[in-house]
């Protein structure tokens, strides 16, 4: 009977990880990154340790690093709304306002929202919070601030601090989005360049804290891949994700402005253009450092007005004795209702010929 009772108590418990309390933030964030901790079960502590839920999928031998193996009986989280609406009691003008979308990066939640629903932000906010469990802060975004066009974000549930660690395409990001600007949504278009890179040298003129660069190293063939960003921050945390995706022979992180600093470092075979609010006044700097070659752009445009960014392009390319063909032109994601991020993928040659210039207009 002892022995029947002792196998019904250790079937209902769960396998967990003890650490000390002082690692529990960081043994929390690395446990997520890897994918072992359980989310549907909740974290528990007492004076001196914090109790972590393991999935039953997390190794033994890789989860023992980080603390001891137990096994106790974690609760479940109660079972919750689909949708953060269904938490909300607004007038039915103010419902048909609230965002059918909005940025996730690692456990943060960033929102946009009209002005008619400012007041309800916080109740918004904690909305979100309880019908996804991933999330621990939700921001709202008040527009982008300062010569490095960061987000101005203002916390309206959950915890004040913003940094976290983001897992895409199986790569980990560590940033805090109120210092750096990151973009969840180009996750496939980062993916999308990293596979057409076989060897040569690649320039990330805009680099932020890795995406691109990293995707690129692990996904590509590249030889050697420099990334630049004049945000100290982004150089910060870009060499801490070199280190964390294990790319140092490949990807070196430099603090430096695009306009000047890549004339030193060439030639490129491949440079990745991807700052939407201004990236065409680099490309004469990216034409100079770049013989044979690809050039992958990402512009804001006006939907009805895209011819002008080409001829932009092509006029450019020209003047800096250079061709292009524009292989391929495709809408990244709409930006506004007039406006749209898109993505221009170009071949460029040396020894120009005026009549050789070439888009097809049904390409991308």
């Amino acid at each position: 009977m002892i022995l029947i009772e002792v196998f019904i108590s250790t079937f209902m418990r769960s396998r967990g990880l003890k650490v000390k309390k002082d690692m529990g933030e960081k043994t929390r964030l690395e446990l997520i990154a890897k994918g072992f901790l359980d989310r549907s079960k909740k974290i528990l502590s007492d004076n001196e340790h914090v109790f972590l839920p393991l999935k039953n999928s997390a190794a033994s031998e890789m989860t023992r690093e980080y603390g001891d193996i137990i096994y106790m009986e974690f609760e479940s989280f109660k079972h919750h709304p689909k949708s953060y609406r269904d938490l909300l009691d607004l007038q039915p003008e103010l419902m048909e306002l609230l965002p059918t979308s909005f940025d996730i990066i690692g456990e943060i939640c960033i929102i946009k929202l009209p002005e008619a629903l400012l007041e309800y932000s916080a109740s918004i906010g904690k909305a979100i919070i309880e019908t996804r469990r991933s999330l621990r802060s939700v921001a709202l975004d008040r527009g982008v601030k300062g010569d490095f066009r960061i987000r101005d974000l203002q916390v309206i549930a959950g915890e004040d601090q913003l940094e976290t660690i983001h897992v895409e395409n199986n790569l980990r990001f560590k940033l805090d989005p109120s210092k750096v600007y990151f973009s969840p949504r180009l996750a496939t278009e980062r993916r999308r360049i990293a596979e057409k890179i076989d060897g040569g040298r690649v320039l990330d003129m805009f680099a932020g804290v890795g995406p691109f660069s990293l995707t690129c190293a692990r996904y590509g063939k590249p030889d050697e891949i420099i990334g630049l960003d004049l945000n100290p921050y982004c150089i910060e945390y870009f060499n801490t994700n070199i280190r964390l995706n294990s790319a140092e022979d490949t990807v070196t992180a430099f603090l430096g402005d695009a306009k000047e600093a890549p004339l030193g470092m060439g030639p490129f075979n491949t440079i990745i253009m991807n700052l939407p609010h201004g990236s065409i006044d680099f490309l004469d700097t990216a034409l100079e450092v770049i013989d044979d070659g690809s050039i992958f752009l990402y512009s804001i445009v006006k939907k009805n007005d895209v011819m002008s960014t080409i001829d932009d392009i092509v006029k450019l390319t020209r003047d800096c004795g250079k061709e292009v063909v524009i292989s391929s032109m495709r809408e990244v994601h709409e930006y506004s209702p007039d406006m749209s991020m898109m993505a221009f993928d170009m071949e460029v040659r040396a020894s120009p010929s005026p009549t050789k210039h070439h888009h097809d207009p049904q390409s991308g």
